[in-house]
């Protein structure tokens, strides 16, 4: 019956796109480590890890267009939201040029990398790269986030598809020719070129008012930040740093007091999970408005997004419970050992990949307000649990507690997050499972204490 619901049939089209996109750059990457310097490769990597603050920073202001375009506001409110948009995005970009041109004149790179001499010549080469791809992510961004309030999300998501796999194509073709990185990262700044071409035609063909050319002559307002933009976005950008911040902070502490080794397993597992977590809940972003939609017209909106959060709580336990079973498997293709402490890490990191999948959907009923502040405070509780038992658990029992504080902080921000939307009634029996996790979790921390006893 649900295959049968139109809701239900996008939700899962994005869902096998988005996991078919997610094996072919998995592929991808394969081909170009196996091809590459790997020096050059390190390289663009930590180049990219020095955007991504910027990417942080602009988490949430797309999630502002694809909220904001589908509601009941002026045309041109709607359009100074995109601008807005475009403008501090690019005021961003800008900031990072300067800082980077400080940067290198004062030898910070020189610091930075410790084989600096191997790759000086073209780090500048790398860095045109880095600014160019978020150039042109930040237009196609805004694109996607315009097709996507207008219910679209079924064309961004093949575009992106298809993108994947010509660039796949052409890393083939590149790997019997060149070892060049810098040919890989310019082929792939060309086709975003063409992509950003092609949907910036799409959305002048479709939905003229957005297109570019009449966004950039609609009068701006600087009112229209503190109207819309500010009280939604401002919150998931400060929950989006401190994501960045809880994810990497045990890494850290680990790195610092324990082997490298033990890292490497920790992150190995982590970023397994991550990935699936990031596939199995890339519906949600582009259906916002499909959601809002649903909310302010559709009687059965509770029956929906209660179905979507089951479905989403099944198709995580069904995964896991495979996993699970093929676990030598994938510690044989990683070359981890299969031992007590890494199954124990294993099975702890897949059941807070079920939890999360759980909050990812409370969250859609917060991320439909005009404001998200709870998803702050959510997100700043579990910071402050997960500091907290860094602190208590972590120097004493090392890799396991890491995985554990994960669990147990992404368990209480769950908890938290249903507090908040508990009184709207929507998700019936959920409580009750939160619950069976609770003594689930109590169990994992049983388990850490035998093992390392």
């Amino acid at each position: 019956m649900l295959l049968n619901n139109s809701l239900f049939r996008t939700i899962l089209h994005l869902l096998s796109v988005n996991g078919i996109g997610y094996l072919i750059l998995l592929l991808i990457s394969i081909i170009i480590f196996r091809t590459v310097d790997k020096s050059f490769y390190g390289l663009y990597v930590m180049m990219l890890a020095l955007f991504a603050v910027v990417e942080l920073l602009m988490a949430g202001f797309n999630d502002s267009i694809v909220r904001f375009l589908k509601d009941k506001i002026p045309l041109n409110d709607k359009q100074n939201i995109v601008l807005f948009v475009l403008y501090y995005k690019y005021l961003l970009i800008f900031l990072f040029i300067l800082c980077i041109y400080i940067a290198r004149q004062y030898g910070f790179f020189e610091f930075l990398i410790g084989n600096y001499n191997e790759v000086s010549d073209v780090i500048d080469s790398f860095l045109l790269v880095v600014i160019l791809n978020g150039i042109f992510s930040t237009f196609i961004g805004v694109n996607n986030c315009i097709f996507n309030s207008q219910q679209k999300y079924k064309l961004t998501a093949n575009v992106e598809l298809v993108r994947n796999l010509v660039y796949l194509l052409v890393v083939i073709s590149l790997s019997f020719y060149t070892k060049d990185y810098l040919h890989y990262l310019y082929s792939s700044i060309a086709l975003s070129g063409i992509v950003l071409i092609f949907l910036s035609i799409r959305i002048f063909q479709d939905f003229k008012e957005f297109s570019i050319l009449n966004i950039i002559k609609s009068k701006f307002s600087i009112d229209i930040g503190r109207k819309y933009i500010f009280p939604y976005a401002t919150p998931l950008t400060a929950s989006s740093l401190l994501t960045y911040v809880k994810n990497h902070l045990p890494t850290i502490v680990l790195g610092k007091e324990f082997s490298l080794e033990n890292v490497a397993v920790f992150s190995i597992l982590k970023t397994f999970f991550k990935a699936l977590h990031s596939v199995s809940g890339s519906f949600i972003d582009p259906m916002m408005s499909k959601f809002l939609e649903l909310k302010n017209n559709a009687k059965d909106f509770p029956v929906k997004i209660s179905s979507i959060f089951w479905g989403t709580f099944l198709l995580r336990l069904s995964l896991f419970a495979i996993l699970a079973l093929l676990v030598r498997y994938i510690f044989l293709i990683y070359k981890i050992e299969n031992s007590e402490v890494n199954q124990f890490i294993f099975y702890v990191l897949g059941i807070e990949f079920i939890i999360a999948g759980m909050i990812l959907i409370y969250g859609i009923i917060l991320r439909l307000d005009k404001t998200t502040s709870k998803v702050f405070i959510a997100s700043l509780v579990r910071f402050g649990v997960e500091l907290s038992l860094i602190y208590l658990i972590l120097l004493d029992y090392g890799i396991m507690a890491a995985a554990l504080i994960l669990l147990i902080a992404r368990y209480v921000e769950t908890v938290v997050t249903y507090l908040f939307i508990r009184n709207q009634r929507i998700f019936h029996f959920s409580g009750v499972l939160l619950l069976c996790f609770l003594l689930i979790v109590v169990y994992s921390l049983f388990q850490l204490l035998a093992i390392s006893s």
